[in-house]
């Protein structure tokens, strides 16, 4: 009887966690460039995050987004493979501040703030060469939250990944929600 009790609670918590998985399809543009930069995407299982197609702008197009209405929270990905962008190979920071500079608004009080990820962060996290955290407000055309908060992050032979944090009011949610991409261990 014992064992049945248990099998059962085993199955009351492991189905919504398998529910909340399969929710996650990521698009063929968004799969392949994970796949050149050898990453993988690991949303939050909590919150009630769904995927969404955000609406194109001419600021910046993402591949992948995932929101929640609950933590009123926005995150965007771009994954931007070697091929795709030559000049990132020997300067990702430039490319980085550069995407940042695009992104953010251009109101004269506009500020950006920017640090570079701990060691911890860079190598355990996110297994990424390079890597910077930069927060300020998007364009309108980008976003209507007021707050961006981009990680860049830059892999040696691989590419740079962008994971954009969209939000109105700051909460300990978005600092959890950061970690969501890594780039995988190679294989030798």
């Amino acid at each position: 009887m014992k064992r049945i009790t248990w099998i059962i609670l085993l199955w009351g918590f492991a189905l919504p966690l398998l529910k909340a998985q399969s929710n996650w399809r990521i698009n063929k543009e968004f799969g392949q460039a994970l796949q050149l930069l050898n990453a993988e995407v690991m949303p939050p299982l909590d919150g009630a995050y769904k995927t969404y197609n955000p609406a194109r702008n001419n600021t910046q197009n993402c591949q992948w987004a995932l929101r929640s209405r609950k933590e009123r929270l926005e995150i965007r990905y771009l994954a931007t493979p070697l091929s795709a962008q030559k000049h990132t190979r020997k300067y990702p920071a430039i490319a980085a501040h550069r995407l940042a500079m695009h992104i953010c608004s251009n109101e004269e009080d506009a500020i950006i703030t920017a640090r570079d990820l701990s060691a911890h962060e860079q190598e355990v996290l996110y297994n990424a060469d390079w890597g910077r955290v930069y927060i300020f407000p998007p364009k309108l055309d980008f976003s209507p939250y007021t707050y961006c908060k981009m990680v860049a992050l830059y892999k040696e032979g691989k590419g740079m990944a962008y994971i954009f944090n969209l939000f109105d009011n700051p909460s300990p949610n978005i600092d959890s929600r950061l970690y969501s991409f890594r780039f995988m261990e190679e294989d030798y």
